[in-house]
């Protein structure tokens, strides 16, 4: 039989363990609660009221000058006798919805497909849809530069992420092993992403001037004519993407060669004892092993694209014409050249939503675990 001691002692186990949760519960929100301030503070205060002014005519100077509702969406968004035509960017609605059929396709084979699933080929099939209404004749958007600055800022994350990615995970695995010189030739590649963005493009447009640049003596040494990278819409977003290209590579080739200092060696072993080649190896070894550095670089080399600014703000100012201007930089100008912080706000976030909803759908298809 049990005794009362027994008893009242399997009483008080529990008990205790509840108020050691209890007070070490306590001790862990005594240490989050300054960041939780500082966070509340500086990162969700500022999107409250980024929303807040986002439906008020809000003017710099004078402050809030009234509730306007969705007049700033609207006018961001839409525009003066606007028509459907099947035929408006046609190129770029049949990629979205191929895109929508690769992910339905494979659930259906499937006989599965979730909440993301559907969510994802609705989004996609929606987009392809908005994409056909433009302005008629004699029609017009509110605010052109708005889509032209979307149409960069898209133009942008799609070329420089995946070259941005790409050729640093090329570089790690040039400089993969126990080579001599490798921690040197990292540091090397690293150190301009230390640099500020004042410096990096004073040393870009110096070395792009089609009078005096290095780049301009290195073309003439084959024949070939000066380009005038910064003054020629052609090209001029093509000098953005190779400086931000040499400016952040070496920081992407860090994080993807301590990723790979985590794939086990023995797998490679493995492989080599089946006949692998190089590029079974790598697609069967190199990228499961790195899937979370590839998640983390691919999303965080978007949020990066998407918030471009610097470099272009300095070296083109959005121009020639509006060749170079993007998102953030026509957040820049509606606020603090034109006053108009309300629309402004609306803008930002338009480009904040953008980048949650591609982070998301990247975190949801990229962030299987496939090792298992």
């Amino acid at each position: 039989m049990t005794t009362a001691a027994e008893a009242s002692g399997t009483r008080t186990i529990p008990a205790r363990r509840t108020t050691m949760r209890a007070r070490n519960a306590k001790y862990g929100f005594a240490f989050i609660a300054p960041f939780i301030a500082l966070y509340l503070v500086f990162v969700l205060w500022p999107v409250v009221q980024a929303v807040w002014m986002s439906f008020h005519d809000w003017d710099l100077l004078n402050g809030n000058d009234g509730f306007i509702g969705l007049e700033n969406y609207v006018t961001m968004l839409w525009g003066e006798n606007l028509q459907w035509n099947m035929t408006h960017l046609l190129v770029w609605r049949v990629l979205l919805v191929l895109a929508a059929f690769a992910i339905l396709i494979p659930a259906i084979m499937r006989r599965r497909i979730g909440g993301w699933g559907i969510a994802s080929v609705l989004g996609l099939v929606g987009i392809a849809f908005a994409l056909g209404f433009h302005p008629g004749p004699n029609g017009y958007w509110f605010d052109p530069t708005f889509w032209v600055s979307l149409q960069n800022t898209l133009l942008f994350t799609a070329v420089s992420t995946p070259l941005i990615a790409g050729l640093g995970l090329l570089m790690a695995l040039a400089l993969q092993g126990q080579r001599r010189g490798t921690a040197l030739y990292q540091m090397a590649f690293f150190l301009p992403y230390i640099l500020p963005v004042s410096v990096v493009t004073l040393i870009w447009a110096y070395f792009l001037s089609p009078n005096q640049g290095l780049l301009a003596e290195l073309l003439g040494f084959f024949g070939i004519e000066p380009i005038a990278w910064l003054s020629d819409p052609s090209v001029a977003m093509l000098a953005i993407v190779m400086t931000t290209t040499w400016w952040t590579v070496g920081f992407n080739l860090v994080l993807f060669a301590a990723g790979l200092q985590d794939v086990d060696q023995s797998l490679y072993e493995a492989a080599s004892l089946d006949g692998a080649g190089r590029w079974r190896k790598f697609t069967s070894v190199t990228l499961p092993g790195i899937q979370h550095v590839l998640l983390l670089v691919l999303v965080m080399q978007v949020i990066a694209s998407f918030q471009v600014f610097g470099q272009i703000n300095i070296m083109t100012g959005g121009g020639p014409g509006t060749s170079t201007m993007v998102l953030i930089k026509h957040v820049y100008d509606s606020g603090f050249r034109d006053f108009d912080l309300g629309y402004a706000s609306a803008v930002s976030l338009f480009l904040f939503v953008l980048m949650l909803i591609v982070s998301l759908v990247q975190m949801r298809f990229l962030g299987k675990d496939n090792t298992k």
